[in-house]
């Protein structure tokens, strides 16, 4: 091995915390992974099992969003009474005559 490359890795005489700090670092990182891969998969899942269970739940978001007689697609529609946020008639008012 160099002699540069030796006093790089020595780092000034902190090579034990610089490296220990790499180290470190790279274990978190490791666990963060392997943690966050084992819950996304346990929630994937408990999602299926739950789907097997109730499908008609899904059917009926798919009616409603289509318009169908579920209701929720309605209720989920802004109010904004023809105005837009700046108190522009956007033409949609029939009251105030910008549609005509």
């Amino acid at each position: 091995m160099s002699e540069t490359m030796k006093e790089f890795l020595a780092m000034g005489g902190y090579a034990p915390y610089v490296w220990g700090s790499y180290g470190l670092a790279l274990v978190l990182l490791l666990v963060l992974l392997v943690a966050s891969v084992a819950g996304l998969r346990s929630r994937e899942r408990t999602l299926a099992a739950l789907e097997a269970a109730n499908p008609r739940r899904r059917r009926r978001k798919a009616d409603a969003a289509a318009g169908g007689d579920g209701g929720e697609g309605a209720a989920m529609l802004p109010m904004t009474g023809g105005r837009s946020k700046g108190g522009q008639n956007d033409g949609t008012d029939a009251d105030a005559g910008g549609g005509e």
